[in-house]
């Protein structure tokens, strides 16, 4: 009996065309857009060397400290605070401004001197380099014409001290387009609520023929229940899978080392989302077009402040509404997720499977109850 029912709700979810397209298409499709439209997300804004130019005439050949402040900011490496070039007069470098290829030029007669066409964060960062070195120097000047014998001992004022350093919680690389991909998986695990809508749908006598014929099969009414959502459960975890490779080994995103834990996931969230939706078919007398809209706008409302369409807006629930993302199981679902990749330990995740295994459990326990109340005067 188990395999009869189990095999034919597997054949029958492949032979549904918009469960197909809905839990299998669908996603991939997003996946995509995802990828195409992120692809430069990580480094959209990150910091490149300011294009700068400086007029190499006879004061800037004598004027030997400047050369060797500049020179330590510039170059082509990653730490590199300029792209100096040098020029031979200022009508060249007053054509390279003008044509933007340059943010702008320093000319040395008297004193360094910046000119500029803009106000734009280039041209701050010169400006403020420029004046903490005009500052500097004029310390240092005063400084020795005072007391010469200090002059060997101000290689401390010119070298800045750092008290804090940077520290990575975490071994896998910062990324913002990762949380995307995300809440794509919870909005997947939640759509497995078709499943269950499906398999209750098939279940009840007074919504479909197939529905009579099974009540009339010699099966307690749960373990049919059971069968079937055991069917629909394994071919929703069977689209969610095929998701997480097709993101990771085709798209390239990476969710990091923790495979196992990632898997854990995925069989709580499928479970989470086939219970759900055999609940709300089976507690409703709604029809089923009006279940449809139902699943839809409450997956697409958990997916929203779980982070799918507003980046970081599931931290702003948490803070302002902490009691609403508890309660959100896609939340709950990419938290877990966060939490495999930018964790060390275990707990936050662990404990995040619980609340969503506890959801489970509930909806579970109502399916049954409302299952086994169901009788029908004829047939």
């Amino acid at each position: 009996m188990f395999w009869n029912i189990y095999l034919k709700r597997i054949l029958c979810t492949l032979r549904d065309s918009d469960t197909v397209i809905w839990t299998w298409l669908f996603p991939l499709m997003l996946a995509t857009l995802f990828h195409v439209a992120f692809t430069n997300l990580d480094t959209a804004g990150r910091f490149s060397n300011i294009p700068v130019a400086v007029i190499e005439n006879d004061e800037y050949q004598r004027d030997v400290y400047f050369q060797a402040a500049i020179n330590a900011v510039s170059g082509e490496g990653g730490d590199s605070l300029f792209d100096l070039r040098l020029l031979s007069d200022r009508d060249e470098a007053d054509a390279l401004l003008e044509k933007g290829e340059i943010d702008g030029y320093i000319f040395i007669e008297d004193m360094p001197t910046l000119f500029v066409t803009g106000n734009g964060l280039g041209q701050t960062i010169t400006k403020s380099f420029l004046d903490r070195y005009l500052q500097t120097s004029s310390v240092v000047e005063s400084l020795v014409m005072q007391n010469p014998e200090a002059a060997g001992g101000l290689g401390s004022l010119l070298n800045p001290v750092k008290y804090t350093g940077e520290i990575s919680l975490s071994d896998n690389p910062q990324t913002s387009k990762v949380g995307y991909f995300y809440s794509l998986l919870a909005m997947v695990c939640m759509y497995g609520g078709f499943q269950g809508m499906m398999t209750i749908t098939y279940l009840q006598a007074n919504l479909s023929p197939l529905g009579a014929r099974k009540t009339m099969a010699p099966c307690g009414r749960l373990r049919l229940v059971a069968y079937d959502l055991l069917g629909g459960f394994t071919m929703h975890l069977l689209s969610l899978l095929s998701l997480v490779a097709f993101i990771n080994l085709v798209l390239g995103v990476n969710f990091g080392p923790k495979l196992w834990p990632l898997l854990l996931t995925c069989l709580a969230g499928c479970f989470l989302g086939v219970t759900f939706g055999a609940m709300v078919s089976v507690t409703s007398k709604m029809k089923e077009q009006a279940k449809i809209a139902v699943l839809i706008t409450v997956t697409m409302v958990c997916s929203f402040l779980s982070g799918l369409m507003v980046g970081g807006i599931n931290y702003t629930v948490a803070q302002k509404a902490p009691l609403v993302a508890w309660i959100n199981p896609a939340a709950r679902i990419v938290d877990a997720l966060y939490c495999l990749y930018y964790y060390d330990t275990y707990e936050r995740f662990f404990l995040n499977i619980f609340i969503i295994l506890a959801m489970s459990a509930v909806m579970l326990v109502l399916t049954a109850l409302f299952a086994r109340r169901q009788r029908y005067d004829s047939i």
